[in-house]
């Protein structure tokens, strides 16, 4: 365990070595604040900056440098304290927005100590983000917990988890915060980031979509050589706790008294931190709108009583409630409708028809709301400013509704003991939480847990809850209300009430209501809970670190260019796409490059295809005078075949009505950013911003990412990002798919290709490497980024060296290679090393896993040795 003891200390050390020898289980390592960065950290920065936004109470919010200033510095604090405890192949779990920037410190520690490519806060031309200097770097080189050479990987590979134990907000919200981009990308440090329900997943995603400019998949983001998991995981109460204080005596002295002292009343209970996310004043107007109401049925129970008359009102109010209920979460634009609602299971309509019939409505004058108030951040302002409302509001209530015999709502301004707060449960008939905004609210959960009907005195009960807290969505048998409808709240308590209540409900019946859910509850726990983040963490294949962004060794990518001029018995196939070169106008205009494709097209032994997502209009004024080139144009739609003049279509998709409804957003962007341009195709739209000012262009990227995410959730087209570019193209068509079909119509003619290379920078079509077996063809990545290809070139001037090897086909130069590329090794490895040519035109390279990186030339440097091509 590695936190903030909660205290100053003057001896430090002193209470350090007591704290480690405090508990042999647990390791215990505190990391220190002095009293400015509690101030700053903790009440500034993270209470009264991060926690309003959180909960979306953005008048709250209060921002100040200094604040962040030490939010950081306290952050690489903890980072560095994890990793001299840490040890290579360890599980780091950090938890809560106090500790946002973490993760992505951990990262940049370790990989600057063990010199890993590309993983620090520097941006690729392909990512277009703002930069992460603000992640700081250690004031002090840090010490490492001791480990061996061979654990370099280990560190590399470390595994992070970071979970949130608050909402979080919509991107409109965050974006308040002077500092949000730090926020949105210190968490993506971590393999796994845990919310506790899609909402708030699904706002994080659109923050890295608005705030970071690009598009992650649903549930993955990938971010600087890594991938970063987004799960859903509901935090689950203790429930183990809360049983075990059932067995104390004390829970047991505490029940019998409460059911004493209760009996013939009905007891609601709240339990909430002092807090103004918490709705407190508007649930004391609610239950200010109950009482008047019960007051009123009781004067008139009274009336009619004295005049003879039969009481009617008792059976309309009833009926009222079941309408509401009965409509509840079926038709939300109705708001006189929609009050509450609940999962309307059998249950409960069982319950309703009882309740409309009995004999007796409840006494609801004899209701007492019992509220358990803990002080919280009793410093803050915001924080005094609700607590003296609330203690207002409590005291004009008993003052108007109070009888010398009866007290309308107990206010307890403390924590009271787990025994006590256990018993409390079990007595209450009804649990009231109505936060405006949390992120699960565990009240509602440990309720349930103490409701074991095999123990003596515990009471049936029922759950009125906010819609806006988690743990709404797991609560089925709940009455879920909008807080702020104080009309609903308090009909909602009058219901709950009659449910658990009244004497219309069987005593089956009322328990039955709330069994359902304590069962579910039992099931997921905190236990359950860890178990499943942790699990995610350490068995999920897919995240860590994923690209490899260093060129590929030169003998390498030799032995693979002599192996494809090895390949006898057919034709050879070459598919080129080069849609990202050609936003530089000397590379397709060059001698040697128009020679080169020419040289090659003219190879007999070679089918030469440009593959493209561009328009057969350009590719025909570039191409087309290279008769014996196939031209595939807007990704697969037309194809000119060698040797033919005209284009005709090789692929039709007849969904592309959805080019309709994205043009004109994209056209707007278009107009209100100098120098974008857009190209809209048969069946893709695409948005260029190559010449537009760098920063401005990025800043409308990132919105219209966001819009065009919103706008074709259900439309059958996929949001692309290249090399300043964004493209919206159809699902259907594909540069892959193209590749496919021109590799299967030549298999058709009895002369296969033997074998197919895929040469491709084009970031926003990586199908072209997926639809042709790994045995079959050489798929080769040009340029840095993560990629499906199983080769690398770096660029395509490395490209071209090893496309005129080709068209040369002299296996020589392949070992020429390799003897320059050996003797540089030599001389920089000098005698601690062994190379070995065996003469096969590959280089072996002994206890080249123990030499620093540093020593190796830029262009030669091995790729991760996990991750990397195959061959080192």
């Amino acid at each position: 365990w590695v936190g903030w003891p909660g205290a100053y200390c003057k001896d430090e050390g002193a209470m350090t070595r007591r704290l480690h020898e405090s508990n042999a289980s647990i390791q215990m390592h505190p990391v220190w604040l002095d009293k400015d960065d509690v101030e700053d950290f903790y009440n500034g920065f993270s209470n009264s900056s991060l926690w309003p936004l959180l909960h979306w109470m953005t008048p709250y919010a209060r921002f100040k440098q200094s604040w962040f200033e030490s939010y950081r510095k306290v952050n690489m604090k903890f980072a560095e304290i994890i990793l001299q405890v840490a040890k290579p192949g360890d599980i780091i779990w950090v938890h809560d927005y106090h500790l946002f920037m973490v993760p992505m410190m951990v990262r940049k520690l370790v990989d600057e100590k063990y010199g890993v490519p590309d993983s620090s806060p520097k941006r690729s031309s392909e990512l277009n983000t703002l930069g992460t200097d603000s992640m700081g770097s250690a004031d002090k080189k840090v010490r490492f917990a001791p480990t061996s050479r061979g654990d370099a990987t280990a560190w590399q590979n470390l595994k992070i988890g970071f979970f949130l134990h608050t909402p979080f907000p919509s991107w409109e919200i965050i974006s308040a915060h002077p500092n949000c981009v730090d926020i949105v990308e210190g968490m993506l440090g971590a393999d796994v980031i845990g919310f506790h329900t899609y909402n708030y997943l699904r706002h994080y995603r659109s923050c890295v979509i608005r705030l970071c400019g690009f598009t992650p998949e649903m549930d993955m983001v990938e971010y600087l050589g890594r991938r970063t998991r987004l799960g859903v995981y509901p935090i689950g109460a203790n429930c183990t706790d809360i049983l075990n204080n059932m067995k104390t005596d004390k829970f047991k002295e505490h029940l019998a008294s409460y059911a004493e002292e209760f009996q013939g009343k009905s007891l609601v209970l709240s339990v909430e931190r002092l807090d103004y996310s918490k709705g407190m004043p508007h649930k004391l107007e609610a239950i200010e709108r109950y009482l008047e109401e019960a007051g009123k049925a009781q004067k008139q129970r009274k009336q009619h009583q004295e005049d003879g008359i039969q009481d009617e009102g008792k059976q309309s109010r009833l009926e009222k409630l079941k309408a509401r209920f009965e409509v509840g979460s079926q038709d939300r634009l109705e708001p006189s409708k929609s009050s509450f609602r609940t999962a309307m299971t059998s249950v409960w309509n069982r319950a309703m028809e009882l309740v409309s019939e009995q004999a007796e409505e409840l006494d609801h004058t004899k209701t007492v709301f019992l509220f358990i108030a803990v002080p919280s951040r009793q410093t803050v302002q915001e924080y005094k400013a609700i607590e003296e409302e609330v203690h207002k509001k409590v005291s004009t209530i008993n003052g108007r509704f109070g009888t010398v015999n009866h007290t309308p709502i107990v206010y307890i301004h403390r924590g009271i003991p787990g025994e006590e707060l256990a018993a409390l449960y079990a007595r209450a008939d009804c649990c009231l939480v109505t936060p405006l905004v949390d992120g699960m609210n565990l009240v509602a959960k440990e309720f349930l847990v103490a409701k074991d009907r095999e123990v003596e005195h515990v009471v049936p009960g029922t759950v009125v809850l906010s819609e806006f807290a988690g743990a709404a969505q797991e609560m089925f048998d709940a009455l879920v209300i909008n807080p702020y409808d104080v009309e609903a709240t308090a009909d909602a308590i009058h219901l709950g009430l009659e449910l658990t209540k009244g004497n219309g409900v069987d005593k089956e019946l009322r328990w039955e209501v709330s069994e359902r859910m304590r069962q579910t509850v039992l099931a997921n726990d905190a236990v359950w809970w860890a178990a499943a983040n942790l699990k995610d963490l350490q068995e999920d294949p897919s995240i860590g670190r994923c690209l490899v962004t260093t060129r590929g060794p030169t003998s390498m990518l030799g032995v693979f260019t002599k192996d494809f001029l090895s390949k006898k018995g057919g034709r050879k196939a070459i598919f080129l796409n080069m849609d990202g070169s050609f936003k530089d106008p000397s590379r397709e205009s060059s001698d040697t490059f128009q020679q080169q494709l020419r040289d090659l097209s003219e190879r007999r032994d070679l089918f030469v295809c440009i593959v493209s997502g561009l328009t057969k209009d350009f590719l025909q004024k570039r191409f087309g005078h290279f008769n014996n080139l196939t031209l595939v144009a807007e990704h697969g739609i037309f194809v000119r075949e060698a040797g033919q003049t005209g284009w005709k279509e090789m692929c039709f998709d007849d969904s592309a009505a959805w080019i309709q409804k994205v043009t004109p957003l994209m056209e707007l962007f278009q107009r209100c950013t100098p120098g974008a341009q857009l190209d809209v195709r048969k069946a893709s739209v695409a948005w260029y911003y190559h010449e537009c000012d760098e920063q401005y262009g990025t800043f409308k990227t990132k919105e219209l990412v966001h819009q065009l995410a919103l706008s074709t959730g259900n439309l059958p087209c996929e949001v692309c990002q290249g090399d300043k570019v964004i493209e919206v193209k159809s699902c259907r068509v594909s540069n892959g798919f193209a590749v496919k079909k021109l590799v299967s119509d030549q298999d058709k003619t009895g002369e296969s290709f033997k074998p197919v290379m895929i040469i491709s920078d084009d970031s926003t079509d990586s199908s072209i490497f997926k639809f042709l077996p790994k045995d079959r063809a050489y798929t080769v990545r040009v340029g840095l980024g993560e990629t499906a290809a199983r080769h690398r070139f770096l660029d395509w001037d490395e490209a071209e060296q090893y496309l005129k090897i080709i068209v040369e086909d002299d296996p020589l130069g392949l070992e020429r290679s390799s003897e320059s590329l050996l003797e540089r090794f030599q001389t920089c490895m000098g005698d601690a090393n062994t190379v070995v040519d065996d003469n096969d035109g590959d280089v072996d390279l002994d206890g080249l896993e123990d030499l620093p990186e540093s020593k190796l030339p830029s262009d030669i440097r091995p790729p991760s040795p996990v991750f990397g091509p195959v061959g080192w």
